[in-house]
């Protein structure tokens, strides 16, 4: 039998959801004849049951994988440098081997929590608790930790401080109507990253499951907005972190080069999936009441 392993380590959780989509092309191409077995040892708790969904991944571990195998496939960042004009996926494919690489990306849910959460949901209006035409949105609640103000300087920085988004800013509007129901999805700080809880996975799964069954998801560009775009859920985020980090005068953008639109976000991954990449200079209270505007049909 052939052994494939795909080991993730030093990478983010989204690029850990990126390279799952190695495993189906893997078997896509390998021989009919041959038995193939598809393994993947992640450095992230959050991931192993989204992971374990994956149809084409055949056993999943968390750094215990061993080297028992007839090819190993390290996906690290010691081990390439990405180009952010193109999807990350493809590059991940590519590293891989894979002949034909592609954009393309699935995440496959818990179905007992896709089936309890809209049984919840439907119940809830049963009992009129909820109306039937309430809007379901699901929100980053660390939105400030990978989104800036900017000025028309593209500078983010007032005095000596950071000026980060504020959440509670930006859904203020989005509060302020009885015909939505707001869900808060993800973390609270950067530091929680590295300290998961004992249910980290069945949280991460059960998240999952809520944006697969919401109407919208809104936030900047980062690992729960590509999740919510990679199920369907139409997808709203605020594009001032690409803009300052890639754009035409980015930080990390090479001056001495043309410039080419870096490859990120839901818009990028899926255009006809019916998602929204915002102006990057909005003020928060600009992004709440066009993300308001959008949800509600302009109602």
């Amino acid at each position: 039998m052939t052994k494939f392993l795909i080991r993730c380590r030093d990478i983010d959780i989204g690029d850990v959801l990126f390279a799952s989509s190695i495993a189906k092309k893997l078997k896509d191409e390998t021989p009919w004849e041959h038995s193939c077995q598809i393994d993947f040892d992640s450095n992230y708790l959050q991931t192993l049951e989204l992971l374990d969904n994956n149809p084409y991944i055949d056993n999943v571990f968390y750094k215990d994988s061993g080297d028992d195998y007839t090819k190993i496939f390290d996906i690290n960042k010691s081990s390439h440098d990405l180009d952010v004009s193109t999807s990350v996926v493809s590059q991940y494919q590519q590293m891989c081997g894979i002949k034909s690489f592609d954009d393309t990306f699935e995440l496959f849910t818990n179905s007992i929590s896709d089936y309890s959460i809209k049984s919840s949901m439907k119940e809830l209006i049963e009992i009129d608790y909820w109306t039937n035409d309430l809007i379901k949105i699901c929100y980053v609640m660390d939105w400030d930790r990978k989104s800036y103000l900017l000025d028309e300087h593209d500078s983010i920085v007032i005095g000596n401080e950071i000026n980060n988004r504020d959440t509670h800013t930006i859904i203020d509007p989005l509060k302020g109507n009885n015909n939505i129901m707001l869900f808060a999805i993800g973390i609270e700080s950067r530091e929680s990253k590295n300290f998961p809880s004992i249910n980290s996975a069945s949280k991460f799964s059960f998240t999952a499951s809520l944006i697969k069954n919401s109407d919208y998801v809104i936030g900047p560009e980062g690992c729960l907005t590509n999740i919510s775009s990679a199920l369907g859920t139409p997808t709203i985020i605020t594009t001032d972190y690409i803009h300052y980090t890639y754009g035409p005068n980015g930080v990390r953008t090479d001056k001495s080069k043309k410039y080419t639109p870096p490859f990120l976000g839901p818009c990028k991954y899926f255009p006809n999936g019916n998602h929204t990449h915002l102006d990057p200079y909005l003020s928060d209270r600009e992004v709440g009441n066009e993300i308001l505007k959008i949800v509600t049909n302009g109602r």
